[in-house]
């Protein structure tokens, strides 16, 4: 093997290396035009914190359950150098990928274990840290105090320059937003108010007629083609100014999957970006209507879309 421990994610490798004296670094991503030579590793499978089988669609760059390849003569077996390998992958591909919100999630859900190795943790935030922040703070469900973090809150007030004596988080982020071009994944709210359907019975009809002669090449078509079917769902992120309850109102329309399969075009609501996400972002550029729009994931209780502010 031609490095002391690589992680694999759906499209990139990513190196760390480990001194005589178990110290964990970062080394980034794997550069050289051939793929490792990971002969005689030995391979360790990410931690099932971070599973693409929770999600009816993921996007490609993270549907992907991260592997670990250690070189022979490298041990990892002390518990919380262990514990980081398993967990990271995902992180480094949900930043790779600028997906703000699964970067933010995941961070939470094992910030306990990241923190343990916070200087390693920072640089892998640190070129998403604003995005990450901002989705944890203002477009998720629950309000969360960005200081509760202060791992991701010091990268973020430095990148920012920010200075809570003469202003608030909230005029920062508009701040930052007016002089750049940011990548954001946010989840809807007041999806229940809509009669969006992101499972119609069409799709679910697929699996009735698998064959046992060839099972596992008809799952692998049936799949792809689910994949293939919600990636092409055109999505639309924009302003709604009309809109009597809030001025600053975003709406998020996706195609209907079930009149898409019956040959017939057309967006349907499917929900808002948070009203504490959408003032900041319609506050900091307000003649910007339009945000492309993405789709990027679906679960039983979670529709995400990535958008361009």
């Amino acid at each position: 093997m031609n490095a002391q421990i690589l992680i694999k994610t759906a499209r990139d490798w990513f190196e760390f290396t480990k001194s005589k004296t178990g110290q964990l670094d970062y080394a980034g991503k794997w550069e050289a035009d051939n793929e490792p030579d990971v002969d005689g590793a030995q391979k360790l499978t990410s931690s099932t914190y971070y599973t693409p089988s929770f999600y009816t669609f993921i996007d490609s760059a993270l549907n992907c359950n991260p592997v670990v390849y250690v070189a022979p003569n490298i041990d990892v077996s002390d518990k919380d150098v262990f514990d980081y390998l398993i967990h990271i992958g995902p992180v480094l591909a949900a930043v790779e990928a600028k997906n703000s919100l699964l970067a933010g999630e995941l961070f939470l859900r094992r910030h306990t274990v990241f923190e343990k190795f916070a200087q390693l943790t920072q640089f892998i935030l640190e070129p998403y840290c604003v995005e990450i922040l901002f989705t944890l703070c203002y477009g998720r469900m629950q309000n969360i105090n960005a200081e509760t973090f202060p791992l991701l809150f010091d990268s973020v007030k430095e990148k920012l320059e920010f200075d809570s004596s003469r202003e608030t988080l909230d005029q920062a982020y508009m701040r930052w937003f007016k002089k750049n071009d940011v990548t954001l994944t946010l989840p809807l709210v007041g999806t229940c108010f809509y009669n969006w359907d992101s499972a119609p019975y069409v799709l679910e009809k697929l699996c009735d007629n698998l064959s046992c002669d060839d099972l596992p090449g008809m799952a692998e078509k049936i799949r792809t083609a689910k994949h293939n079917f919600y990636e092409s769902l055109e999505t639309s992120v924009q302003a709604e100014p009309y809109n009597r309850h809030d001025k600053n109102s975003i709406l998020v329309c996706i195609e209907n999957p079930e009149a898409k399969i019956s040959g017939n075009r057309g967006l349907e609501k499917a929900g808002h970006i948070r009203a504490l996400a959408a003032k900041i972002i319609r506050e900091a550029k307000p003649k910007k209507m339009a945000y492309g729009g993405k789709l990027v994931c679906l679960a039983y209780d979670v529709i995400a879309v990535e958008l361009s502010v």
